[in-house]
């Protein structure tokens, strides 16, 4: 690795800022250039320490590693801009969720130039600036889609540079992971857009709709001109998925329209055998967090006193959300701890305590 590296981000917003305050936990970094037509955003990274100077694309020039982490729509016209810029031997790479199309407009950066696509899975409700954080990527997965011909210390490279952010590398084909995420994200986010649009012009069924239909369709509140470019970017793989889950639906709609108990139950029991298959302590695509659910009374240093719990047994909390909770009665909290054997061992401790706790 390059002592006093300098790196490049372009896009200064929820991902572009995080990846810049986690990078400067690495001494391998020398500076952060930010690259973003929104002045504001620049100004707040720069006030919050997520870049160092402010440039514009001439700022390439210096820069040995480049994160785009502006809208996938943005590429093909940002490549063609930056493409004078950036020297040979130079790392980019990018944040997009979807890779193969991403790989393809990528051959248009010089010759020389390293192109590593990057999918970092996190994110979070605020959006821009205003949601950075230096731990966002903390245990998450973080996919890189190498092409063939990409040097195995260039990856490396870029890996070790990544470790500072705490996320969880894993290295695939861009055709894969495509497949991947059109399974996993891009599908059941287009189911929920369909769910949700199924209840329009029915105000009173909205005021019916419970935790499971929010939990289930909560994806469609995303920003849809950024799902755009993520849904036409992988439209192969997620028309593909799309006519599977149609195929799906229709025999569904023919047991019900046939009164077919022995199928319809067939098909709920099929779901929820392969459901269980889901490893316990495992988000996204690599085991890396096992939750653990407790119940406890709404009263102040209740999470303080999960805390010194836990503590007390040696165990990290690495992640925790607040689930429901009943003003003046209690709530449910969600505990994120390393591994399955932790959350066991939480849970114990936890239990010990007299309080409810179990593994999810």
């Amino acid at each position: 690795m390059i002592m006093g590296i300098n790196v490049a981000i372009i896009g200064i917003g929820l991902i572009g800022g995080s990846l810049g305050l986690a990078l400067h936990e690495s001494p391998e970094v020398g500076s952060i250039t930010g690259i973003d037509n929104d002045h504001e955003a620049l100004q707040k990274a720069l006030d919050i320490g997520a870049i160092d100077e402010m440039a514009s694309l001439e700022g390439l020039r210096e820069a040995q590693v480049i994160f785009l982490c502006t809208p996938l729509e943005t590429f093909p016209q940002l490549i063609a801009e930056m493409a004078g810029f950036v020297r040979p031997g130079t790392i980019v790479t990018d944040v997009g969720s979807t890779k193969q199309r991403v790989m393809e407009w990528m051959k248009g950066l010089p010759a020389g130039v390293h192109f590593i696509g990057g999918h970092p899975m996190a994110g979070s409700e605020i959006h821009g600036i205003q949601g950075a954080d230096r731990y966002l990527f903390e245990n998450a997965v973080y996919v890189l889609t190498p092409g063939p011909e990409t040097p195995p210390e260039i990856i490396q490279q870029l890996i070790d540079l990544l470790s500072v952010t705490g996320a969880k590398i894993k290295i695939m084909e861009a055709s894969v992971h495509d497949q991947m995420v059109a399974a996993i994200s891009h599908i059941p986010h287009l189911a929920a857009v369909s769910l949700v649009n199924l209840t329009e012009g029915q105000p009173d069924l909205l005021m019916l709709a419970a935790g499971g239909f929010r939990d289930t369709t909560r994806v469609a509140s995303s920003s849809p001109t950024l799902w755009k470019g993520i849904l036409t970017t992988n439209r192969s793989a997620v028309v593909e998925g799309l006519n599977k889950l149609i195929d799906n639906l229709i025999q569904l709609r023919s047991a019900l329209e046939e009164n077919d108990h022995e199928k319809l139950l067939s098909e709920l029991i099929r779901a929820q055998a392969i459901r269980s298959q889901i490893p316990h302590g495992q988000k996204g695509l690599l085991p890396v967090m096992c939750d653990v659910i407790c119940i406890v009374p709404d009263e102040p240093g209740v999470i303080g006193n999960l805390g010194r719990i836990l503590g007390e047994h040696n165990i990290n909390i690495v992640d925790i959300e607040i689930l429901r909770v009943r003003e003046g009665d209690g709530g449910t909290i969600r505990l994120g701890v390393s591994s399955l054997e932790d959350g066991q061992r939480a849970v114990k401790a936890l239990q010990d305590e007299s309080i409810k706790a179990w593994i999810r």
